[in-house]
């Protein structure tokens, strides 16, 4: 450990490339960008020297002056006091190296930053080793996951010719306007693919929604379609148990073949004989799609990545199509919620890289949503970690109106015919709102939902 220590001093610190990178900042605000894309304040190792970007970054985002004078004004005098007071951040401006000269300590930094990353993740996984609570496999993955987020998104994959870059595009180009389905996975809902023409490699999309909105059902609707497409799915099942999405699926099915048995009816065994035929039946074509759980033992994100890549492995093909349900459960390293779920976010956008699939993870939102007379999500409402909706491609939220309808019934006799009617208009709607696709348009799909069955269809009224 002594070792870790003095690489985290000698190896991992440089305060003279910290002060030189602040000194150009403090000259010229358009800097910030750049140092932002870098790493932002966590480029900065000193706590001072953090806390001086943090706030150049917050006044120049703010249109305000960014200079010594007025960044020393707004910084705590006791913070200043070590280092000589305000005329410090003067003495930074003053040795500030040339503009040309700033990528280079940027570059720096952000390689000091990466080894802080790698050490503390070293000697966190020496400390689980020694107190000897997790298995191999899971420190070894909760490593690695921490190994991932390190790696950055600052030039991690280096520079990317023009050529290169219209030749794949070309490609996608090229079997969208033919009707393959060679990288896109459909999600197999036509109102929701006519806005996102489909989940592609690499990409890390959000599904979120309250508790009974429905994002569960849509997540293994998409599973199922995908794999009936022929496509190998992995649902990190997180909330449920395989056994459960079993039964979900082969309820889905039943509806499918108009014989519907609900899923909760199949726990109690409540179902007709013409009923358990077809339900023998659905369960051969079932049970042959090319899907892969990981149960709640995953719930790390160390075991979750480990799992992750051993399905893609064993899968025929490898996977087209990662599922995690849901953010929120996933544990990892991270000291508090806010870097907790920073971690996962930026572990599950990497991995999407790694096995060049899409990610659809699952996020619980804000409680903030039921005191809204409109309860219809927004981006704002995504829980603990504004690293979510930086990373994601694409955000959807399920919306289903009937549910805050149900618990809104008029004891009134007089209002009780208008609320009918209100339901009648509701019954088995959903809404999937787009609420963020950088390569497309926002807008949102109507469908019909039974979440009694699973079954998605069409919304023709």
């Amino acid at each position: 450990m002594s070792n870790v220590a003095r690489i985290d001093q000698s190896v991992a610190f440089s305060p003279e490339a910290e002060q030189a990178a602040l000194g150009a900042i403090l000259l010229d605000s358009e800097l910030c960008t750049l140092a932002c894309a870098a790493g932002g304040a966590d480029l900065f190792n000193d706590p001072l020297h953090a806390e001086i970007f943090t706030v150049a970054r917050r006044k120049d985002a703010s249109g305000e002056l960014v200079s010594p004078v007025t960044v020393a004004a707004a910084l705590s005098s006791d913070l200043l006091r070590d280092v000589g007071g305000a005329g410090y951040l003067a003495r930074l401006a003053g040795s500030a190296p040339a503009r040309a000269s700033f990528r280079g300590y940027l570059d720096f930094l952000a390689d000091l930053q990466r080894k802080r990353k790698i050490s503390a993740a070293l000697t966190e996984a020496g400390a689980a080793i020694a107190r000897g609570e997790d298995a191999a496999h899971i420190i070894a993955g909760r490593l690695e996951a921490a190994l991932i987020a390190s790696e950055g998104g600052y030039g991690r994959n280096g520079p990317v010719s023009m050529m290169k870059a219209v030749t794949t595009a070309m490609e996608q180009i090229r079997a969208a306007y033919s009707g393959e389905s060679s990288f896109a996975v459909r999600t197999g809902i036509p109102e929701l693919d006519s806005i996102i023409s489909g989940l592609y490699p690499g990409e890390l999309i959000l599904l979120g929604g309250r508790p009974s909105m429905g994002k569960s059902g849509v997540a293994l609707g998409i599973a199922l379609n995908a794999a009936r497409a022929g496509h190998g799915v992995c649902i990190a099942s997180l909330e449920m148990n395989p056994e459960a999405m079993a039964m979900r699926a082969l309820s889905e099915a039943t509806a499918n073949a108009r014989n519907a048995v609900y899923y909760s009816n199949m726990r109690r065994g409540d179902m007709s004989e013409p009923q358990v035929k077809t339900l023998r039946e659905c369960a051969e074509d079932v049970a042959a799609l090319p899907i892969t759980f990981l149960s709640r033992e995953h719930e790390d994100i160390g075991a979750l990545i480990a799992g992750a890549k051993q399905a893609h492995r064993t899968t025929e093909g490898g996977l087209k199509l990662l599922i995690v349900d849901y953010v929120q459960i996933l544990k990892g390293a991270g000291q508090n919620r806010y870097e907790l779920i920073t971690e996962i976010s930026t572990a599950l956008k990497r991995l999407s890289g790694q096995l060049n699939v899409p990610v659809l993870a699952l996020s619980q939102l804000s409680r903030q949503v039921e005191s809204r007379d409109d309860k219809r999500p927004m981006l704002s409402d995504l829980r603990e970690s504004g690293q979510l909706e930086q990373d994601a491609d694409a955000v959807l939220f399920c919306y289903r109106d009937e549910y805050y309808l149900e618990r809104e019934k008029p004891t009134n006799p007089d209002k009780l015919e208008a609320w009918e009617a209100c339901m009648e208009r509701a019954k088995n709607r959903l809404e999937i709102i787009v609420a963020k696709q950088r390569q497309g348009e926002i807008r949102t799909a109507h469908v019909r939902f039974n979440p009694a069955t699973n079954l998605i269809w069409s919304d023709r009224g």
